[in-house]
């Protein structure tokens, strides 16, 4: 900007003289040069500071905010009328005459340096309202992962290492350009925008992973790919029990809750720190796993959105009958030897 603005700095400041140069007594500000500056900065601060008030009004942009104000912030070529029809008509002495054209004068050369400045705040300003353009979908396979965050980075490794190519969309720009830095091939886009989601192949793909890290637009996405495409496969990450519940009504196939395999993992690790072996401890796993997910199947159908669960009396009552059911299971598993834990080397 500070160079497409140079070759006319000459221009601008001989047009300048030229039309108001001669009525503008310059001696005065060499007698009063600390009034002078003052009152010049006091105007553009005035004058600026009520154009930026309007351009928050009318909610402007942070760049069109700033090229606005700076761009208007000096007094007009009509000041110099308006003074001269002021000193005409005895309104004003000659003297404040004189003091008020310097002063526009000076004010309307400082146009220039304002957009030096502005050129160099634009710079350095990024305007969270531009939106970044979403990308073009090239490619289209027959598996989708929306969201690639941690949780989607890990299903997607896995099924490319197997041989499968996915389409991969998330809305965060920083993790899809780091994802192709590693070499994963990823877009950008909201993958909760139908259009987005088309674009990417919705409409011929045989498995949707859910993965964006927001609830509500998880449990949104998942409800419009199964009233769109009711033979899609849609596998769907959940944040915690409630989130599994209101997946399940949307329609998911498939309902992985983010930290519950995590989770059994860290407690078989636990009962074969307690003796178990590491058979022993996977067959408990196993267990634990496979009743829990039954009892989340069964205690969905008793789950009421619109009742909170200490209230609802049928999900509190067979919750607690499914809890005593797993305690059984699993010690009538350590009792019948299946799960025994190991004599520890003081009782042999």
């Amino acid at each position: 900007m500070e160079s497409s603005i140079e070759p006319f700095k000459g221009l601008l400041l001989g047009l300048f003289f030229i039309t108001v140069g001669a009525g503008i007594n310059f001696a005065l500000l060499f007698d009063q040069p600390i009034a002078i500056l003052g009152l010049v900065l006091l105007l553009v601060f005035l004058k600026g500071g009520v154009l930026f008030f309007l351009t928050v009004i009318f909610k402007l942009r942070r760049r069109q905010r700033w090229l606005f104000t700076l761009s208007l912030a000096q007094a007009g070529e009509f000041g110099f009328v308006l003074a001269s029809f002021a000193l005409q008509q005895r309104v004003i002495s000659s003297d404040l005459a004189e003091m008020a054209l310097l002063v526009i004068a000076l004010s309307m050369l400082m146009t220039p340096l304002f957009f030096i400045l502005y050129d160099y705040l634009s710079k350095r300003m990024l305007d969270p309202t531009d939106p970044t353009p979403e990308d073009d979908v090239d490619e289209h396979e027959e598996i989708i992962i929306a969201g690639i965050g941690r949780f989607g980075q890990v299903v997607n490794r896995l099924v490319q290492s197997s041989g499968f190519n996915t389409t991969v969309l998330d809305h965060d720009l920083a993790t899809i350009q780091l994802m192709r830095k590693f070499g994963f091939k990823s877009f950008f886009g909201d993958p909760t925008r139908p259009e987005m989601l088309h674009a990417a192949g919705f409409d011929t793909a045989k498995v949707l992973v859910v993965a964006v890290d927001d609830k509500a637009a998880a449990t949104q996405l998942v409800k419009y790919a199964r009233a769109t495409r009711p033979d899609i496969t849609i596998i769907a990450r959940a944040r915690d029990r409630l989130h599994v519940y209101e997946l399940y009504q949307a329609g998911a196939d498939k309902i992985v809750r983010e930290m519950f395999d995590s989770s059994l993992r860290a407690g078989r690790y636990v009962l074969e720190s307690m003796g178990l072996s590491d058979y022993e401890a996977e067959e408990i796993e196993h267990a634990f796993f496979t009743h829990d997910r039954a009892a989340l199947a069964e205690l969905a159908e008793l789950w009421d959105p619109n009742i909170p669960i200490s209230q609802n009396e049928a999900y509190v009552t067979r919750s607690r009958e499914l809890n005593k059911d797993l305690e059984a299971s699993l010690v009538a598993q350590l009792g019948n030897g299946r799960a025994k834990p190991a004599p520890s080397s003081s009782e042999s």
